[in-house]
């Protein structure tokens, strides 16, 4: 073994990573897997170590559309030649089943192939690290999410793998957590993710009243993606009227805010406070939806008592965050956008308005106007003024 390899292969972190890696040499031999790829495909190490890695994973014969041979294949050949990282997207990749040799376990994966090199920059092997989304993958299918599994979906899935292989490595929130996600799978089979969730919440939180989940689209643009009843609905809806609330800011700064007796914030949020209250909102909780890189919206918590903020919220929103990105290839996306066209038509009216001394309306027919001559939609119109594009309204 290329001293390379020894050294990854005895490292503490390939040893310890809840992530699942497989060394390879450039003859594509095993040369070592990690614990946690020894759990992920229900292999011993003597089953895999120096093993040519397609006869230790070969194609499913019963699927005769298996073509995790040839794409794995195709991808590390890549990497050896090109000496870069290759990620593989979405693949199913059946296992042979360790409890029936003869019949296989079906397996959908993320795949990413990177190049170990010497010190002289010589490809010597690749480092194969996968993730299991089988589960998810099954949830969103029923769902009927992955018409299109395209990039955000995959993101979700991979979210999702991740925060279930988490889960189920912490024994005091195991139990839980895994009732939740087998709720949320049987559940979403008769209609979507994101509402069994909220309903959810409702009946598995200590003295949650209401639930709902709101998505953003810069600024205040909102849309209220679903909710557990007409109450929650009514309450959330108070943020079109007011603005400036709980919600809104839990998506702007990434920290949960966490109200157990709203009365007490009304110094804060006096106008919501006031309408909230009356509607018979006691305590609100909300939490941001957001991964590494971006944030997405908001899962808000009702009650109509004084309560503390659930234990298992955070678990909740973790959840929310991976469907919501997957409801997003369907019409969510297309929901925001609109929102986001009107925020900016909205804009450039009242900006023209002011600049021009003219009323709203008549702001709006200017607009309407240079779209129809020009043959182009109103927003692009309105994104030209607020871009102060020369000539646009001449």
């Amino acid at each position: 073994m290329h001293e390379v390899l020894r050294a990854a292969a005895g490292s503490q972190v390939f040893a310890v990573t809840a992530a699942p890696y497989l060394l390879l040499d450039r003859d594509l031999r095993i040369q070592a897997a990690n614990p946690a790829y020894l759990r992920a495909t229900a292999r011993h190490p003597d089953e895999l170590t120096g093993a040519f890695v397609f006869d230790a994973f070969p194609d499913n014969p019963g699927d005769p559309a298996a073509d995790g041979v040839r794409r794995l294949g195709s991808s590390l050949e890549r990497v050896l030649r090109h000496g870069v990282p290759h990620d593989m997207g979405v693949q199913r990749y059946d296992i042979p089943d360790p409890e029936d040799p003869s019949s296989f376990r079906v397996k959908v994966w993320c795949p990413v192939n990177s190049p170990l090199v010497d010190g002289d920059g010589r490809v010597i092997g690749v480092l194969h690290h996968v993730e299991d989304i089988t589960t998810v993958h099954d949830i969103l299918d029923h769902a009927g999410s992955l018409r299109r599994p395209g990039a955000i979906v995959r993101h979700a899935m991979l979210s999702a793998a991740r925060y279930k292989r988490a889960a189920s490595q912490s024994s005091a929130s195991q139990s839980r957590r895994d009732r939740l996600w087998h709720r949320l799978t049987h559940d979403a089979r008769a209609g979507r993710c994101v509402d069994a969730l909220c309903a959810a919440a409702v009946e598995e939180l200590p003295g949650i009243d209401g639930a709902v989940i709101t998505l953003y689209s810069g600024g205040s643009v909102q849309c209220l993606l679903t909710a557990s009843d007409r109450w929650a609905r009514r309450v959330q809806e108070l943020q079109v009227i007011i603005g400036r609330v709980p919600a809104l800011q839990a998506f702007a700064t990434g920290e949960p805010v966490l109200l157990p007796d709203l009365e007490r914030a009304g110094h804060r949020w006096p106008a919501y406070t006031e309408a909230a209250l009356g509607l018979g909102v006691a305590a609100v909780f909300a939490y941001p939806l957001h991964t590494a890189t971006f944030a997405v919206g908001a899962l808000t918590l009702y009650s109509r008592g004084h309560v503390s903020p659930p234990v298992d919220a955070e678990a909740f929103a973790d959840i929310a965050t991976v469907l919501v990105l997957a409801d997003t290839d369907n019409d969510v996306i297309d929901r925001l956008a609109a929102a986001g066209d009107e925020d900016d038509i909205n804009l450039a009216v009242g900006f023209l308005a002011a600049t021009r001394g003219i009323t709203i309306e008549a702001a709006k027919a200017v607009v309407n106007q240079v779209a129809h001559t020009s043959l182009r939609r109103p927003v692009d119109v309105a994104r030209d003024v607020l871009a102060r594009r020369p000539g646009v309204l001449t």
